[in-house]
């Protein structure tokens, strides 16, 4: 049996739900399970995902005292990409099934979901638009945020380190090195490379500095294009690296950055707008948290 968290404004807010949140919350704060997020962020977690929950229900309950609820083609947009999302729909409807959840429940926790999405965009058609100062203002203050990333384009070849001789992978990048710098790299790589890039002939792509391990960044981009570096070692192994692009980016100009610029502002508005949107409604709410 499901366990009462809390009341806003009459309606339930129950562990099952608490718990999807805290998963959900995990996922996009570590990039990881909630099994894997370490006990005393879990209690920040929990915190977190009921004031998500009870921000979601005020939301709701806010659009339903004006009439608006999300239409039916919306919510079958939703529930096809979750469901694409999810992979085989039979099995994705059965472990509902064994959570405790039946079809009708699950669309109607969408309907929800796509009626707070769409009553809260519609807040944000307030939102107005900078002007003019704002914009200059920004762009003057903060360069750091609207120049491109500097980038290189690299190539490696990794030799993992073995713990009981850590010596020899670095006598192996040496001996590699000087073959590299004499024959093809990517052949090399393909050969020797314990990446998963090896394939490839060891190709990274366009990378920037927070890419990769500080080491390999601070390698990288100190490289001249075209020649094969020293073994860097990261917590991986040993890296050859071959830069073969470098790109720099210009200072933007103002007009270059106009969009983004707007773009940023409104965002940042809007979010205090919904948080201070959210705020009141709490103030007029009926809310009782239960348990713990």
């Amino acid at each position: 049996m499901a366990e009462l968290i809390a009341t806003v404004n009459g309606a339930t807010i129950d562990d099952k739900a608490l718990n999807a949140a805290m998963q959900s919350l995990a996922q996009e704060n570590f990039h990881a399970t909630l099994d894997e997020v370490p006990p005393d962020s879990r209690v920040e977690l929990r915190s977190m995902a009921l004031e998500r929950l009870i921000a979601r229900e005020l939301i709701f309950q806010a659009a339903l005292a004006e009439g608006f609820v999300a239409d039916d083609a919306s919510v079958e947009e939703e529930t096809a990409r979750i469901l694409r999302m999810m992979g085989n729909p039979k099995d994705f409807w059965s472990r509902l099934t064994e959570c405790g959840l039946d079809k009708a429940s699950f669309l109607r926790m969408v309907r929800k979901d796509v009626t707070v999405d769409q009553m809260s965009a519609r807040k944000l058609e307030t939102v107005e638009e900078p002007g003019e100062n704002e914009v200059r203002r920004f762009f003057a203050d903060y360069p750091d945020q609207l120049r491109d990333h500097e980038r290189v384009q690299a190539s490696h070849i990794l030799i993992p380190v073995d713990p009981d001789d850590p010596d020899k992978a670095l006598e192996r990048a040496r001996a590699l090195k000087t073959r590299a710098e004499q024959e093809d790299f990517a052949e090399i790589a393909r050969q020797h490379s314990a990446c998963v890039s090896a394939p490839g002939g060891g190709e990274l792509g366009m990378i920037r500095r927070e890419d990769v391990d500080p080491a390999f960044a601070d390698a990288a981009f100190s490289q001249v294009v075209g020649e094969v570096g020293n073994p860097v070692k990261t917590p991986y192994g040993y890296h050859l690296i071959k830069v073969t692009a470098h790109e720099i980016p210009a200072p933007p100009t103002l007009e270059d950055s106009r969009h983004r610029i707007i773009g940023f502002l409104k965002k940042t508005r809007g979010a205090r707008l919904l948080q201070e949107w959210v705020a009141h409604l709490r103030q007029e709410a009926d809310i009782v948290l239960h348990g713990n």
